[in-house]
Parts: C-alpha cells; sequence; structure tokens
C-alpha cells in the first residue's frame, strides 16, 4: 500500500544517494527547488501533500533510475539493481581551462590532454567530463568549488541544465527553455527575469549537465 511518509522517505533516498539536498533534486529535475522541502509536505490545516506522478517521472529521469528500482526503495528494500552506481572515467577541468582549449578541439572530446582521471557513478555509457566551477560566472545555478558531471553526446530537451560554449569563448550554462533550429533559449533564475538567448550559428557545442555536487 503506498503511504505518505514512505514516498517522501524514498525521494529523501535518492537525494541522498545523488548526494543532494531535497532542493537540490527538485532544483536537479526542473522542478520549483522548495518542491520537496518538508514544509511543503502538508497543508497549513494537516492534510498530507503528495509528490505529483510528474514531478516522480522527472526525478526518475534525471537520475536514471527505474520505477522498479524507486519501488524498492518505497518497500525499503535494499536489493535494488543501483546501475546508476556504476562507474565511468571522465576527465576533471576548471571552467577556466575550459576558456583556455580550442573550442573546436573540445566539440571532438580531446579532453585527455588537460584534465585529470575522475569517475562519475553513472549507468550511462556514453562520454563525460568533469567540470570543476571556479569562479562566480555560473551563480545563480552553480556555485565555485562545485563539480558538474557533463555530456557533451546526451540530446537536450526542455528543462535540462546545459552548458554551451560560443565562438567568443563564452561558456553559458542554465535550464534549456526553449530550442529551435536558430537560437537556444535559457529560463532565467527568476520569472521576472528575461529569457537568455543564444544563436545557433554562434555556438561551438552544446552539453547537458548529469550530475553536480553539493
Amino acid at each position: 500500500m503506498l503511504d505518505h511518509e514512505h514516498l517522501w522517505a524514498a525521494l529523501d533516498k535518492v537525494a541522498e544517494r545523488h548526494q543532494l539536498t531535497p532542493s537540490g533534486l527538485a532544483r536537479r529535475a526542473g522542478l520549483d527547488p522548495t518542491s520537496f522541502n518538508p514544509s511543503k509536505r502538508f497543508a497549513a490545516d494537516g492534510r498530507p501533500r503528495w509528490p505529483s506522478t510528474e514531478s516522480l517521472a522527472k526525478v526518475l529521469e534525471v537520475t536514471q533510475m527505474t520505477f522498479v528500482d524507486f519501488a524498492g526503495l518505497l518497500q525499503d528494500n535494499t536489493e535494488i539493481s543501483g546501475t546508476h552506481f556504476r562507474s565511468f572515467p571522465a576527465y576533471l577541468c576548471t571552467s577556466d581551462e575550459l576558456r583556455e582549449v580550442d573550442l573546436e578541439n573540445l566539440s571532438g572530446f580531446q579532453l585527455d590532454k588537460f584534465c585529470d582521471s575522475f569517475i562519475f557513478p553513472s549507468s550511462q555509457s556514453e562520454k563525460f567530463f568533469a567540470l570543476e566551477v571556479s569562479s562566480n560566472s555560473f551563480e545563480p545555478y552553480y556555485r565555485e568549488g562545485q563539480i558538474l558531471i557533463v555530456s557533451p553526446e546526451s540530446s537536450l530537451r526542455r528543462n535540462d541544465h546545459v552548458l554551451i560554449a560560443t565562438k567568443t569563448g563564452d561558456l553559458h550554462c542554465g535550464p534549456l527553455q526553449r530550442q529551435t533550429n536558430e537560437r537556444i533559449e535559457f529560463r532565467r533564475h527568476t520569472s521576472d527575469d528575461t529569457s537568455r538567448v543564444v544563436q545557433v550559428v554562434d555556438l561551438v557545442w552544446t552539453a547537458r549537465i548529469l550530475w553536480v555536487s553539493q
């Protein structure tokens, strides 16, 4: 039987396994950062609030977790597949170093010449690189010192957190709002902010941010 307390506990376990807070998990899934906060789990009159099926679907998507595994957490079953904890090599560099390399080479994934070895737990077999944020230019989404796991091979979808490089040598990141053949639009930090628009002709490469350290 589906239980309110166990459902929220399972979401907390998913966040913990990915080294995220509940708000960090909500943000990574493209939701309002307060969606999974404990204060949102009950209404003012004490009635329980449940996460929506859409929210659960987004969490499973961004964590690469199957519904069977999530059901195992609901049942407090430790015998889940755990495939999203397998390790693959990536290369670690800082955002400052990334700005200094030949971006055309980066689009061919020539990262081993300037990056150290890094291991990222994931079930995917695509190529990754690990990016250490070394300035405040990625705020408010990411702060200095955080590690981003980035995949240049992943297809981009609405609400994905995306990193792009332009021909001017600039790096931009943020939640993807819209992508057309002519341009990419980023959703800004608040609803009052104007979307950031980058023309496709100005792009060198795009990459999906798969995971963020806390």
